[in-house]
C-alpha cells in the first residue's frame, strides 16, 4: 500500500515568498542563492509518502532525501491519531517524533523494544492503520 500526503500549504507559502522576492529583490547573486534555498526546501518537503510492504513501513519526504523505515516485526501497535503540532515537517516531541506535511491526522506507531512513538502524517489514518495492523497480525502467525 502506498499513501501520499501533499503539503499544499507549504507549496503555496513558498510560491508566494518566491514570487514576492522575485519582484522585490534587486538582481544579484543573493537572489539566486535565495531561490536555490527555497527550491531545496520545497523539494525536500512538498509531500510525505508512506509505503507499507510485507516487511516494512517506509516513509519519505519530497524527493526522498529524508526517509526512514520501521520493520513490521518491531511494531507493537499502530493506531489512527490526531495531534496539535504547531507546524509541519519533523517535530520532536517529549513522547516521540512526528513527521507530517499537512493537516493534523496521523498513524501512531509504538514499538516492542524501543521507547518513544512515531507519528506519520496521513489523510487516511484509519485505513492505513487497519492495513498495517493486518500486516502485523499476519507477521505474528
Amino acid at each position: 500500500m502506498k499513501q501520499t500526503q501533499i503539503g499544499w500549504v507549504v507549496i503555496l507559502i513558498i510560491a508566494i515568498i518566491d514570487i514576492s522576492a522575485f519582484f522585490q529583490m534587486p538582481y544579484s547573486s543573493g537572489k539566486n542563492i535565495f531561490f536555490g534555498i527555497t527550491t531545496l526546501v520545497l523539494l525536500l518537503s512538498y509531500n510525505l509518502t508512506i509505503r507499507v510492504t510485507d516487511e516494512y513501513v517506509k516513509f519519505s519526504f519530497g524527493i526522498g532525501l529524508i526517509r526512514g523505515k520501521y520493520k513490521l516485526s518491531d511494531i507493537a501497535t499502530c493506531r489512527p491519531d490526531s495531534y496539535f503540532a504547531l507546524g509541519w515537517g519533523i517535530r520532536f516531541r517529549p513522547e516521540g517524533i512526528l513527521y507530517n506535511v499537512s493537516g493534523n491526522k496521523a498513524i501512531e506507531l509504538t514499538f516492542k523494544h524501543k521507547a518513544g512513538k512515531v507519528w506519520l502524517g496521513t489523510n487516511v489514518p484509519e485505513e492505513l492503520a487497519e492495513y498495517i495492523n493486518s500486516k502485523i497480525r499476519k507477521d505474528k502467525l
